[in-house]
């Protein structure tokens, strides 16, 4: 990660899980995807994912300081589909390129996979 240096950071730092690192990378990559939608989109969808976004980012903090992680990591595997289903339908309208949207969704299956792994931790 070029944004941060490893040797500096405590071990109980959130930048140690890597589910947000993935997380963070993503909202990174997207964000100005969607600052170039068309300007009447964005007081709606580009607000909705972005919404969704930040929440997802918070969740993830919170339910890695918690003890009862599960219920956590299941609201931020169903903010995970909402972000899916929002890029689809960008998609659909022509908002997002095939590639950006491909990018977008392999990164969104991989993090899928963090969080299922977190709530399903002998599959």
């Amino acid at each position: 990660m070029d944004f941060y240096n490893k040797e500096k950071i405590p071990a109980g730092s959130v930048w140690n899980l890597k589910l947000f690192q993935k997380f963070y990378d993503f909202d990174a990559y997207i964000e100005p995807i969607i600052e170039r939608f068309p300007a009447f989109e964005k007081s709606a969808w580009c607000a909705q994912i972005k919404n969704t976004l930040i929440e997802t980012m918070k969740l993830i903090l919170v339910t890695n300081k918690t003890r009862d992680k599960l219920p956590g990591w299941h609201r931020v595997d169903t903010n995970l589909e909402l972000l899916k289903i929002y890029l689809r339908r960008m998609r659909e309208k022509k908002y997002l390129s095939t590639r950006s949207y491909e990018t977008a969704e392999k990164r969104l299956v991989e993090i899928g996979k963090i969080v299922g792994g977190l709530i399903n931790p002998k599959n």
